[in-house]
């Protein structure tokens, strides 16, 4: 592997940790500077800095100052009306009603809005929590502190410009050494080939999300550094070269089952994907760090390999050399990454063209102004949510901690049901977790200061795991909440059952107000695989076609949102009530991902060979998306090796009697 050679004490904090840590003390400092003198003034400002710190998403400069901007403004204009409204029950719950359909419907204007448009509404459930006497005053705390937050993270972002993108760029590596590790698997008999193909689609998937965030960092900032240019490029092209290790691996578990050659392949590959996650701990870098590499292994198993490779067919020692020359190709890629050596593309024609359509507020919200979109059910949904919950808090539990329920439905209610059913799940096995832990802490630990510590440590680990383990998460709040809270007012019980019972509660409500309004995938789903097909035609088109580089990167980035689209449709559509045809569409999903890994094997491939094949097979495709009545061979024989073009014509084949 990888051996890095740094300084002694060279330590690297994950964008996620340093960022859980500055937000602990955001939010911790004026409650601890205000608490004697001017409780309410610390108690507004940390609220608002820790509700206003969930709108901070990785982004550059520009971003994140259009989230600090967007956030003050809303987070003041909400806090304001909603505790002025909060002498009058009635007038309170039209209001809340009222902002949160508005509020949810931001999030038509993107995501960043989004958030910041949920983020408003939580804002309210707190304030009809505290019940703030003074609007004005409060409004100012919770602005000031929000701006507190913002000032840190925006001088942050000015000393460290590019922080985010070297995050994204060390994800997109680690992501993919474990798509490497997955290809690995491919070569395992013990382990099914359905089971393999699922594991390599959901993670061809999530590194073609992190390719994307490295797409819109370094892009639509134009930072100018050309390091971090060359750096995402081959990051990106280490991932086409391992996708394009791709052949026919039933025939070809089949015929080399008995030569040895498949343990150690998939030994060769997972000794790649452990060099790839080594190398995403420290890239990117400012300098050569002078790697060694662990050249006696990777020596070893590749020449046992070419001399297995010496003795078989010529079939199936092409498939070992293939293999052999993949891997090369991959090692050669990462050392470029970390020597700062190959060839640098000099600037991107049009970067702009890499990056999602921009268009003005009022056309993206007129554009959800219709019953077909899911940003406007959900929306009404989550108000007559809001309006039921409210009524319940009114009327069947008015004590302090009610708040708890509506809270509890903002957070975990969600368009799609397996998103709503995940989200009550680890909802609930956090609040249980963090009520036995906080109860714990109050029954052993009697000094005030430590448990202050256990509640900081708390909002620590909600911080460090909201986006990447919500249970986690959930279980550091509850700790954080009830410490607190119990040290405050007393009665832990009563807080801790509280607790309990409102998640519970809220949890139910999200999940069966899934029906009213209901966001369901099935009746798309056969768009969605068509739409699959026609994006990776586009993509084979530009690849026969010799288009230049900047196009067949497009026509790829298209082919790969278009399969994410329809992947993402059939996880939703598992849970989902229906009559899809899910077994069918999961193999045209599986089918679609294979045709697309062969079109990156002819991109790479240097003279690649059967064009005329890969051209038959765009033709196929063109009709298919006609709709077209086809005059398809007879299925080839399962033990005939494919790869490349005849591969490609043989997988088109058998979509097109699928679909």
């Amino acid at each position: 592997m990888f051996q890095i050679k740094t300084l002694p004490f060279h330590f690297r904090l994950a964008e996620n940790v340093a960022d859980a840590l500055r937000n602990t003390l955001i939010v911790l400092l004026p409650i601890v500077v205000f608490y004697h003198s001017h409780r309410q003034a610390g108690i507004g400002m940390g609220v608002g800095a820790l509700l206003i710190s969930l709108t901070d998403l990785p982004g550059n400069r520009r971003g994140k100052a259009l989230t600090a901007l967007q956030s003050l403004l809303i987070f003041f204009a909400v806090s304001l009306i909603f505790s002025a409204s909060l002498h009058s029950a009635l007038l309170a719950g039209l209001v809340l009603i009222t902002l949160t359909f508005l509020l949810s419907m931001m999030a038509a204007l993107g995501g960043r809005t989004g958030v910041a448009g949920t983020m408003g509404i939580v804002l309210m459930v707190f304030t009809l929590g505290l019940r703030p006497q003074e609007p004005l005053w409060f409004s100012a705390f919770i602005v000031v502190g929000g701006a507190w937050f913002h000032l840190v993270s925006l001088v942050q972002v000015l000393i460290w410009p590019f922080r985010s993108l070297h995050q994204a760029l060390r994800e997109a590596l680690s992501a993919t050494a474990d798509f490497l590790k997955a290809k690995a698997v491919c070569y395992d008999p013990a382990v099914p080939l359905e089971e393999a193909y699922r594991q390599t689609i959901a993670l061809h998937l999530r590194v073609s999300e992190k390719q994307e965030l490295v797409r819109q960092l370094l892009l639509s900032d134009r930072p100018g550094a050309q390091q971090l240019l060359n750096t995402a490029i081959r990051v990106i092209g280490l991932y086409e070269q391992v996708t394009a290790m791709h052949y026919d691996y039933v025939v070809v578990r089949e015929r080399l089952e008995t030569s040895g050659a498949l343990p150690l392949t998939a030994e060769l590959i997972a000794l790649l994907s452990e060099e790839t996650r080594g190398l995403s701990r420290v890239v990117p870098v400012s300098r050569p760090l002078n790697p060694t590499l662990n050249d006696s292994a990777y020596l070893q198993l590749s020449d046992r390999l070419s001399l297995m490779a010496a003795g078989l067919q010529q079939e199936d020692a092409a498939v070992i050399n293939g293999i052999l020359i993949n891997t090369a190709a991959i090692r050669r890629l990462l050392a470029e990454i970390v020597l700062n050596e190959g060839a640098v593309m000099e600037d991107l024609p049009e970067p702009g063209a890499f990056l999602p359509e921009e268009g003005t507020y009022a056309a993206k919200f007129r554009a959800h102004l219709n019953f077909r979109s899911p940003v406007l059910r959900f929306s009404l949904r989550l108000t007559l949510l809001f309006a039921a919950g409210y009524l319940a808090t009114l009327f069947f539990a008015p004590d302090p901690y009610s708040y708890w329920l509506l809270l509890t439905i903002v957070i975990v209610a969600r368009p799609r049901l397996a998103l709503t059913w995940q989200r009550n799940l680890e909802r609930l096995s956090g609040t249980l977790v963090g009520v036995l832990l906080a109860g714990l802490a109050l029954l052993l630990i009697k000094p005030v200061m430590l448990l202050l510590v256990i509640a900081g440590l708390g909002l620590l680990c909600f911080f460090a795991w909201n986006r990447s383990a919500y249970a986690r998460s959930v279980t550091g709040i509850t700790v954080c909440v009830v410490i607190c809270l119990s040290l405050y007012h007393g009665q832990p019980t009563v807080i801790a059952t509280a607790r309990l019972w409102y998640s519970l509660a809220g949890c139910v409500l999200a999940f069966a107000g899934i029906f009213v309004f209901p966001v369901w995938i099935n009746a798309e789903l056969e768009d969605l695989a068509r739409a699959a097909a026609a994006g990776n035609q586009l993509f084979l088109k530009a690849v026969l076609e010799s288009a230049p580089q900047q196009e067949v990167w497009l026509a790829r980035k298209e082919a790969h949102l278009r399969l994410a689209r329809f992947s993402e449709g059939l996880r939703h559509a598992r849970v989902e009530p229906g009559k899809a045809d899910l077994p069918r569409l999961e193999h045209i999903q599986v089918l679609h991902y294979r045709i697309n890994a062969v079109i990156i094997s002819l991109f790479l491939a240097p003279r690649p060979s059967g064009l005329e094949k890969a051209e038959r097979a765009l033709a196929r495709l063109e009709d298919y998306g006609r709709r077209e009545n086809l005059f398809l061979p007879a299925p080839q024989d399962n033990r005939l090796l494919l790869k490349g073009a005849d591969l490609l014509d043989a997988l088109v084949c058998e979509l097109l009697r699928a679909g």
